[in-house]
């Protein structure tokens, strides 16, 4: 069975991606580059790149990487990330990463984290973030207390 992948340059989807692996699992191997990812995908994207999937897709990226997930999407994003989330997405997040989830999402945020939470999300804050919420989120507080013991 041949996996069709709709991989990307452009978000347009004038200039395809043709240069790439796919493994015995079916995933596409991208050497490099900046891509697009459409359809029902999943993308794992290491080191500093920068990512846009949609649809139902599943996002791990590492490193200093960005990524944007829209629809249902489930992203992880470590080290200093940015990530938007939208629909109905779940976004953990690691080092100092800046999170924007939307809709029903659940933010997981650690360490020097800025999250901002919209409508019906749920965000649960650890380390040193900050934390926006709206509408009927919900935040629950890991975050490190800054107080004097006496």
């Amino acid at each position: 069975m041949k996996t069709k992948h709709e991989i990307y340059f452009d978000k347009e989807k004038t200039k395809p991606v043709t240069d790439y692996e796919v493994d015995e699992d079916g995933d596409a191997i991208i050497r490099d580059g900046i891509v697009h990812v459409f359809g029902k995908t999943k993308v794992s994207a290491f080191d500093n790149s920068t990512f846009f999937a949609n649809d139902n897709s599943t996002v791990h990226a590492f490193g200093t990487s960005t990524v944007n997930a829209y629809d249902n999407s489930t992203v992880c994003a470590n080290d200093n990330s940015t990530v938007w989330a939208k629909d109905n997405s779940t976004v953990l997040t690691f080092g100092n990463s800046t999170v924007w989830a939307f809709d029903n999402s659940t933010v997981y945020a650690n360490d020097n984290s800025m999250v901002f939470a919209h409508h019906n999300s749920k965000g649960v804050a650890y380390g040193n973030s900050e934390v926006f919420v709206y509408d009927n989120a919900k935040i629950i507080d890991r975050r490190i207390k800054n107080e004097k013991r006496k």
